[in-house]
């Protein structure tokens, strides 16, 4: 149909009286249709984004595409279904090594990027070629204007010094044993070994006249860190605290320490005794969390709809200092989540109040406890909330194992006291719940022990903080049928003995869970035994009551802090 015809059709519908039969030479409804092919898309109708261009292939099941960019190589690893907003994650260098959390990435919705342009360690012209392969890969094929930049090793340059050039076009960074200064790799110039050829790519690339430039040089990594806190870009770094090649001090130590100074947000995940190798986590749901809370354009919907409480919500405000690999067990590694004090350094020896949380050995999380760590952080001691394994009868994993690991816990914080910057005779371990019972059996439970542990190092507190406890493991307690035989073994109310430490415990008169009658028969047990026991009752009080009442749980903390303090375990004011 012309214009013109289109136009009188128009004028005819406009002049015909409503009732009137309608005479056009086709029926309303295609005519409609075609006046809607012609007009141009709606205001922000969103055009679907060309197909990625080049070789295809497959990676771990996903479609890997190949191209160009500005005559560089670039892939793109696309996922089955897009996530809202078309978030991504862009790699630094090594592509492909240890892929766990790209694949679990891929399988939320995220792209996976990579531009290769090897040996040329971050410089001002991999910067220009990272600009091009941004642009292109945002404006022609509509990903996120924010994505996640990975920095593996080497992988740290290039991600830094494109991210302190572009810091409004950054979601956040995750750094692997990142190097943050090439004064320490590859130029050597500290503890590091240092790599000759790849010192001398930096001079080259760089374009730096003698090495005496390179080592005044003050762009770094850990030079310019400015406009990425100013522009609350958040950071997470992996590293081993033995690496011999990238010196975690050097690098990632100093770039913490700095960022902190300037405002910003970074996580530590530390790996004892790892070197450089094996990069990554053999679980990486830490890293995997990272990005998609801080990547994710759209967040997805909240996983649970319980209404959160009063804790909760403190929770949610919190982040740790630091995770710290405790042990590994069952395939995956365990975390201390470490709160730090103001001015805290690693020679100090301070306080530690070490809390667990709940959720009937078979739930919870270490976020629930942040605020009890986190707030005794704020009091000078080093606060850690610890991830412990959850009763799961699929995996094999028991109660007893959840016992095991916060003896564990204990123990690493004992025997790594120095690097923890704390006093390992001023350890409180604290416990909600099922977390309760845990914190009672680092105490209580001798023998319930990891094969391969050093027992020499004991792992009993110097004082107990028990919420509402799982107490009593007998028919008329709590968790009889979980543990089955043996349930006396794990039951702290039948393994008191003398010399157990001081305790404290926060219990309702109401609780149904976890029986009023079972915290009295304890406090009665370690009093006969020759113990110090204080039993704070809450008349009608249901299980949990503190949490859900912020005036309550500002209570048990102030009377927490008068028992440690009755107990010489608060530091006194600096």
């Amino acid at each position: 149909m012309t214009n013109a015809a289109i136009s009188r059709s128009e004028t005819n519908m406009n002049t015909l009286p409503f009732s009137a039969p309608t005479r056009s030479p086709l029926p309303m409804r295609i005519l409609l249709v075609l006046l809607a092919s012609l007009a141009p898309p709606m205001l922000g109708e969103a055009a679907e984004p060309p197909g990625f261009p080049g070789v295809q292939s497959d990676w771990n099941g996903f479609q890997r595409y190949d191209f160009e960019v500005a005559g560089k190589p670039v892939l793109v690893v696309a996922p089955r279904h897009a996530a809202d907003g078309r978030p991504w994650v862009w790699h630094g260098e090594f592509f492909g090594h240890k892929p766990a959390p790209d694949i679990e990435l891929l399988n939320r919705g995220f792209h996976v990027a990579y531009m290769r342009v090897p040996d040329m360690l971050g410089c001002p012209a991999a910067v220009t070629h990272w600009n091009a392969c941004y642009k292109e890969l945002t404006e022609k094929y509509a990903l996120a204007r924010k994505p996640a930049l990975v920095g593996l090793s080497r992988g740290g340059l290039y991600c830094y010094n494109w991210a302190v050039e572009n810091p409004d076009k950054v979601a956040c960074i995750y750094g692997d044993a990142p190097v943050c200064d090439f004064k320490s790799w590859p130029g050597g110039r500290g503890k590091g070994k240092g790599s000759p050829r790849d010192w001398q790519l930096v001079l080259e690339r760089y374009g730096f006249e003698n090495e005496d430039a390179a080592l005044t040089y003050d762009k770094n990594p850990v030079d310019r860190l400015a406009p990425l806190a100013a522009a609350r870009v958040p950071l997470l770094h992996v590293y081993g605290d033995a690496d011999d090649v990238v010196p975690w001090d050097e690098n990632t130590g100093v770039l913490a320490d700095r960022y902190r100074r300037l405002g910003g947000s970074i996580m530590l995940i530390a790996k004892p005794g790892v070197g450089h190798h094996p990069h990554g986590l053999d679980h990486p749901a830490p890293i995997v969390d990272f990005i998609a809370r801080h990547a994710s354009v759209v967040p997805p919907a909240a996983a649970t709809p319980r209404k959160p409480d009063p804790v909760d919500e403190l929770a949610a405000q919190l982040e740790p200092s630091r995770l710290v690999v405790y042990k590994k067990a069952g395939g995956r590694e365990l975390f201390l989540h470490v709160f730090e004090p103001e001015g805290w350094q690693s020679d100090d020896r301070r306080p530690c109040f070490l809390v667990i949380h709940g959720g009937g050995w078979t739930g919870g999380q270490p976020r629930r406890m942040y605020p009890f760590a986190e707030h005794f952080a704020r009091l000078g001691l080093v606060g850690i909330s610890i991830q412990y394994r959850l009763l799961d009868t699929r995996q094999g994993t028991t109660v007893a194992d959840c016992v095991k690991d916060g003896r564990s816990a204990l123990r690493f914080v004992r025997q790594h006291a120095e690097t923890l910057g704390i006093d390992p005779q001023k350890i409180i371990a604290c416990g909600g719940s099922a977390g309760g019972h845990v914190a009672a059996g680092t105490a209580l439970f001798s023998g319930v022990d990891e094969a391969a542990e050093d027992l020499s190092v004991s792992c009993v507190p110097n004082a107990l903080v028990l919420l509402f406890p799982v107490i009593d493991t007998s028919p008329a307690g709590y968790g009889n049928a979980k543990i089955g035989d043996g349930w006396q073994e794990l039951s702290p109310l039948h393994r008191v003995q003398g010399k157990v430490p001081p305790t404290l415990i926060f219990h309702g008169t109401g609780d149904t869970v976890t029986p009023f009658a079972g915290a009295e028969a304890f406090r009665q047990a370690m009093l006969q035994a020759g113990n110090r026991c204080e039993l704070d009752v809450h008349h009608g009080g249901q299980h949990g009551y503190l949490m859900s009442d912020r005036k309550l749980y500002l209570d048990t903390l102030a009377k927490t802090e008068r028992f440690l303090e009755s107990l010489e375990l608060l530091p006194k004011p600096r």
